[in-house]
């Protein structure tokens, strides 16, 4: 198990209720801290274009007394379409509504060229595989999560369904960015409880819980430096959504640990209103090397709310940033990037969307620039599951 490193403290406020986060790192050098306040998303789309009809024909007429046959006429031929003189690389297409090309179907762009895409890819999956997965990974079973002790400073106990429910979320969102799943560390689950517990008692949230906080314990108090510590949620599975969501948290620390490739196995305990994400199991690899969300092909629009992310795994930024263009009329849509990174989770692109608000329906291309790599091009479709 990987040992604690420096702390990163969010504030949430997600579905009507108020909730903290925090992602644990120890206290190594190179990791992310700080304090961050709600963004807010407003927006909307530029008009499209038409461009127009073609020219009317000519008509020369007839002269009195004679039959010349019908009156000639000229014709130019259609108007030309936005693919005319389009030539796409292999495995392309171009695409008549923007006269851009796109990768076929199992294709996917890589820099100037559609390679063929690895086997689980989140780009080759169907839009009925990715809400299958969402709809399932966001279901919930344990009708009573948390059961209290019988003291005030008894951690209580969680219901396992609660935590196949927790399993179950954060194996969904690391599916969707095509890694694997995670298992549950049960060895320290203790501590874990007593983490939640005293994030809870106490409503607040610490890394370092110190020994005048009420109900401290030495076992929890080290589960907050190695875990994403969250308060106010009504479930341990519904605070993994702003684990993901990271609003207002620039390093997004808690989706990056949780999208992290090393990650096969956490510690999860629940109690109150607090939660901790024991997120230090590591070990595991893949072979992917650079994750994105919202996810490349069919995403839930649910995804795309905050802040967007590319991860990479086995190549460098660099100076990296991210430009996002709306295929359905090729406007290029304003966003603020930006770099973050360090120690345990993967170095990251953040972008977030200025002035316009994801929809459904939309493809997006993002670009991203200057990696090592040269530039990565994918698409992301928003869908409603």
């Amino acid at each position: 198990m990987a040992r604690a490193r420096a702390a990163v403290v969010a504030l949430l406020v997600l579905g009507g209720c108020t909730g903290t986060l925090s992602v644990g790192n120890g206290g190594d050098a190179g990791y992310d801290s700080g304090v961050w306040l709600l963004p807010d998303d407003d927006g909307g789309t530029p008009p499209g274009t038409d461009a127009g009809t073609p020219p009317p024909g000519t008509d020369a007429g007839t002269l009195p007394g004679t039959d010349a046959g019908p009156p000639p006429m000229t014709d130019a031929g259609p108007p030309p379409g936005p693919c005319d003189g389009v030539t796409c690389m292999a495995n392309a297409r171009c695409e008549p509504t923007t006269g851009s090309c796109v990768c076929e179907p199992g294709f996917t762009r890589m820099a100037d060229t559609c390679v063929a895409l690895p086997p689980g890819d989140p780009a080759g999956r169907t839009r009925d595989e990715v809400c299958a997965a969402w709809n399932m990974g966001r279901m919930e079973r344990a009708a009573t999560p948390w059961v209290a002790g019988p003291t005030m400073c008894d951690p209580g106990r969680m219901d396992p369904e609660a935590i196949d429910d927790t399993l179950r979320r954060v194996s969904m969102y690391r599916w969707l960015a095509g890694l694997g799943p995670v298992n549950h560390d049960s060895s320290r689950h203790s501590e874990l409880m007593e983490c939640a517990h005293m994030m809870s008692v106490n409503n607040r949230l610490s890394h370092s819980p110190g020994t005048d906080w009420t109900c401290y314990t030495a076992g929890g108090a080290a589960a907050a430096g190695r875990s994403n510590i969250a308060l106010g949620y009504r479930t341990p599975g519904s605070a993994i959504e702003g684990y993901m969501a990271d609003r207002n948290t620039p390093s997004l620390g808690h989706r990056r640990w949780i999208l992290g490739e090393r990650l096969t196995a956490v510690e999860i305990g629940f109690a109150g209103r607090g939660q901790c994400l024991g997120v230090f199991g590591g070990g595991g690899t893949s072979e992917r090397a650079w994750t994105a969300y919202p996810n490349q092909g069919f995403a839930p629009i649910e995804t795309a709310q905050n802040t967007w992310s590319f991860h990479v795994n086995h190549f460098s930024l660099g100076s990296a940033s991210a430009t996002v263009v709306r295929v359905s009329d090729g406007a290029e849509l304003p966003v603020s990037s930006y770099l973050t990174g360090g120690g345990g989770p993967p170095p990251t692109v953040g972008f977030t969307p200025m002035g316009w608000t994801p929809a459904v329906g939309e493809t997006y291309r993002v670009t991203i620039t200057g990696t090592s790599r040269g530039d990565i091009v994918y698409e992301t479709t928003l869908v409603g599951c």
